[in-house]
């Protein structure tokens, strides 16, 4: 006599939290093609096996869903950057201006989107991106030995704002080649350091 097969387990329900976890995830995993502001409602929701109704019982307007993705991109991103635990001092300021070109590289229509969402009035991108690049020159100051004052802030910001154009541009229309652009982007850096010391 052959033992039955046992019955099937139920399915577990994913928790709110997982849920939300798995449907931020799906929005990650579309930017590289898709801009935050280009992202449906739809699509997610089929993607996560889920009616469009039931993403809003996780996220109650889609605005608070993109400021989920975006939130979570901004992490994602930051992580990217940040120097590795125990980098050299002397390479981390290049290392960081090398893996940001790769990012731009890979996600340029995604950051592209992100920094002219930013600019473009929308309040839930600006916020995000104003909290990225408060925590970038944080790390971009503490990289270089700076201390954090107002004025070094300032011209570090006013770097960012440029490294951004120019990168993005450089992405689309290569000019020059990754050498020299990694080299510009250093010497340009390091000539308003030394005008705020």
């Amino acid at each position: 006599m052959t033992a039955s097969p046992p019955p099937p387990m139920p399915r577990s329900r994913r928790s709110a939290g997982d849920r939300r976890t798995q449907l931020v995830q799906i929005g990650l995993e579309l930017l590289p093609t898709t801009p935050i502001q280009e992202l449906t409602i739809d699509a997610v929701a089929a993607r996560a096996g889920i009616s469009r109704s039931l993403l809003f019982h996780y996220f109650a307007t889609k605005r608070e869903y993109y400021t989920a993705v975006t939130r979570a991109a901004a992490e994602f991103m930051l992580e990217h950057l940040l120097p590795p635990p125990g980098a050299p001092q002397e390479d981390q300021v290049p290392g960081m201006l090398d893996r940001y070109v790769g990012w731009v590289e890979a996600f340029r229509e995604s950051h592209l989107a992100f920094v002219r969402g930013a600019g473009g009035g929308d309040p839930w991108v600006a916020e995000v991106y104003e909290e990225t690049r408060q925590r970038l020159v944080e790390v971009a100051l503490t990289a270089l030995q700076l201390p954090d004052d107002a004025p070094r802030r300032q011209l570090v910001l006013a770097w960012f704002a440029f490294a951004e154009d120019l990168v993005g541009s450089w992405a689309d229309e290569p000019t020059l080649t990754r050498e020299e652009l990694l080299a510009l982007l250093r010497d340009v850096l390091d000539r308003l350091v030394l005008r705020g010391r």
